[in-house]
């Protein structure tokens, strides 16, 4: 065998090869997935309070009052190959420049296409402070970019909504595609609360999805922070982020109305069932320490024991009560530690309530049919 019988189908493996390379389908991908670590590095110390949130079509960065947000550039990861662009109120789009500033005293439009330059997708981007939060009635919701669950919209002080205080697992749960409507999730606000409407958080079967990953169970919760549909699956304690940066001073107690009925069989994340357990359902709050640089929130792992816990309210045994039961509990020190004013200050505390239908449905333990209500939570404050 000549060196040319063994020279030519190896450049004809090659072109093949090359072929392939080059008949690889483009992404179709166009998400904004993160901000630049480097752009917030380059920003002043304390310019962004906690961590900034990429959810659904919108990215919000959290400043302290009075900060200048006038004249910003600030930079995106994105999916790889995709463009972003800088898009105006009349729709006109423009490629992404990082030098370019804008005045971010009101929302900003990005737009992110795919690498095949089928699909694209707006991005609102927008800089907000957050004001110290007190009363939670639950009138207010809207829903998530494809309409398929409700989110809750907390009234603050000045009379505007604001989506990115409260989240639920409503994300996850979509993934299981056992919800056919909006009313369909663990997590809705319906009629019937004490005053309006309230928060209805109900135990449900995740199907044979739930089955195949055991994860067979998604409970009904609420709170404050943040949830990543990304890790819902692989991760799922890490999947919820607790508590924001939005105290007004020393809380007291956590007072509301809540009433409850479980549902008839306790499992496990393997469907055995639990004879001798009995569902329950779990309404808390926590105070936190955070670096006021680099909020670090709690996850579903360290809600209730990290050391970084400073206060600490819950109902130890909730029961059962069929008609609306008022409850007021006190925030108790935790760890040894005793709430700072002057740390309170420069933004070094955060703060979660958490609210679910079963205790232990972080662990996928629980009553597929326990369904909690609240309504008219408040956070009482300390003269």
């Amino acid at each position: 065998m000549n060196k040319q019988t063994i020279i030519l189908p190896l450049i004809a493996l090659m072109m093949a090869a090359n072929s392939c390379i080059r008949e690889e389908a483009l992404g179709t991908e166009c998400d904004i997935t993160g901000v630049d670590s480097t752009w917030l590095a380059e920003l002043p110390a304390g310019f962004i309070t906690g961590n900034p949130v990429v959810k659904n079509a919108s990215v919000t960065f959290f400043t302290p009052k009075g900060s200048d947000v006038s004249a910003l550039a600030p930079r995106f990861y994105i999916t790889p190959g995709a463009s972003l662009f800088t898009k105006d109120a009349a729709g006109n789009t423009a490629p992404f420049d990082a030098t370019q500033l804008r005045d971010f005293t009101s929302p900003q439009l990005y737009q992110v296409l795919s690498e095949d330059g089928n699909w694209k997708k707006d991005y609102t981007v927008s800089f907000e402070t957050p004001q110290p939060t007190d009363l939670f009635n639950f009138e207010h919701f809207g829903y998530d970019e494809r309409q398929q669950y409700q989110r809750l919209l907390q009234e603050q002080t000045d009379g505007s909504l604001n989506a990115y205080i409260w989240d639920s697992g409503n994300g996850g749960y979509a993934l299981t595609g056992m919800a056919k409507t909006p009313e369909d999730y663990p997590t809705v606000f319906v009629e019937g609360g004490v005053s309006g409407r309230c928060a209805k958080l109900e135990t449900k079967s995740a199907g044979d999805f739930g089955k195949r990953v055991n994860l067979p169970i998604a409970a009904g919760n609420l709170f404050i922070g943040e949830f990543r549909v990304a890790q819902a699956m692989l991760f799922p304690l890490r999947a919820t982020r607790f508590g924001l940066q939005i105290l007004k001073g020393e809380p007291a107690s956590l007072s509301g109305y809540y009433k409850y009925k479980a549902g008839p069989t306790m499992t496990d994340k393997r469907q055995n069932v639990l004879a001798e357990k009995h569902d329950t359902c779990d309404i808390y709050s926590v105070v936190f320490e955070v670096d006021p640089a680099n909020m670090k929130p709690l996850e579903g792992d360290n809600i209730l024991s990290s050391e970084r816990i400073v206060l600490i309210s819950r109902i130890a045994d909730p029961g059962e009560p069929t008609e609306w039961k008022q409850f007021e509990e006190p925030y108790r020190p935790m760890n040894g530690k005793t709430f700072d004013p002057e740390r309170l200050k420069a933004g070094g505390y955060a703060i979660a309530v958490v609210m679910t239908s079963s205790r232990q449905g972080a662990y996928f333990e629980g009553a597929v049919g326990s369904v909690l209500y609240v309504d008219e939570l408040k956070i009482n404050w300390k003269e």
